[in-house]
């Protein structure tokens, strides 16, 4: 694994972990208690960071798939 797709997942974990920190958030009773715009915002930030972690998902999936290939060999 390179040092750029190592960057990659370490990325994207400590997104996830701030992601289901979130998650955890908008599941309690604070967040119940805050204004419906932050609790708007707070939604759009939690879908934002998912779609964020899948892109990142991707990209690394596709690093692994071009240091498989046999093209990538040859190079």
């Amino acid at each position: 694994m390179s040092t750029f797709q190592e960057r990659l997942v370490t990325e994207k974990n400590e997104l996830n972990e701030k992601h289901e920190k979130l998650i955890q958030f908008i599941n309690t009773g604070a967040y119940q208690k805050i204004s419906e715009v932050q609790k708007s915002l707070l939604q759009v930030q939690a879908a934002a960071m998912f779609t964020y972690a899948k892109c990142l998902s991707e990209r690394i999936v596709w690093l692994e798939m071009e240091q498989t290939s046999p093209a990538s060999t040859n190079q």
